[in-house]
């Protein structure tokens, strides 16, 4: 009896050694991953298309209706689908459950979300994961200038002006494993809009 107890404990400790090796090697490679913004599609602001705000390079809050009562209401919407492409480069498959992810505008941030899928990723697999929002660039605009915040959304001359970061994580039984840390995907997804606002105008 005292054998098969002993066998029994050893048995459980490999078994537990081998699962936190597992866990280890997973979040390591999530930190190993390629994240890429490949597109930002449907972005709007006030409830419009951001195309019908060009105005020749420059923004001028009189040409933009809807402006006036987003300012008396303190409600600027922004909303956009962000197109999050993670590629695994590593030879460990790695099993992402959810992931959180932070968009900042200025540095400060804009809107927290989360994504709960299944994504099982191979050495050289990706999949491209939509991340939607929808905030008040209210905040922001009042701090920065409501023109100066609109002309950076087209004409991308402000450094980082729109980033996104992410907290992946993998689940092993019933837990989430986070990665420790957020990882900042694109410092200036700004020109990811850009890219997407220049093909919409060519069409």
């Amino acid at each position: 009896m005292k054998k098969i107890g002993f066998l029994l404990v050893a048995v459980t400790l490999f078994m537990l050694s081998r699962c936190a090796l597992n866990q280890k090697a997973q979040i390591a490679a999530l930190g190993k991953f390629n994240y890429d913004v490949t597109s930002v599609q449907d972005m709007r602001i006030a409830g419009r298309d951001i195309n019908s705000f060009e105005t020749g390079g420059g923004v001028s809050i009189s040409s933009l209706p809807g402006i006036a009562m987003a300012l008396l209401t303190k409600d600027l919407p922004l909303e956009a689908t962000v197109n999050l492409q993670m590629s695994n480069p590593t030879s460990t498959v790695t099993k992402i459950n959810e992931f959180k992810y932070l968009i900042e505008m200025g540095g400060k941030p804009l809107f927290e979300g989360s994504v709960n899928e299944n994504i099982n990723l191979a050495q050289g697999q990706s999949m491209v994961v939509p991340l939607s929002f929808r905030a008040n660039l209210f905040g922001v605009a009042k701090d920065q200038g409501i023109e100066k915040v609109l002309s950076d959304l087209f004409t991308r001359k402000s450094d980082a002006f729109l980033a996104l970061k992410i907290k992946p994580s993998i689940k092993i039984g019933d837990r989430n494993y986070f990665y420790p840390g957020s990882i900042t995907v694109d410092k200036d997804f700004a020109r990811s809009i850009s890219r997407s606002v220049n093909k919409a105008v060519t069409r």
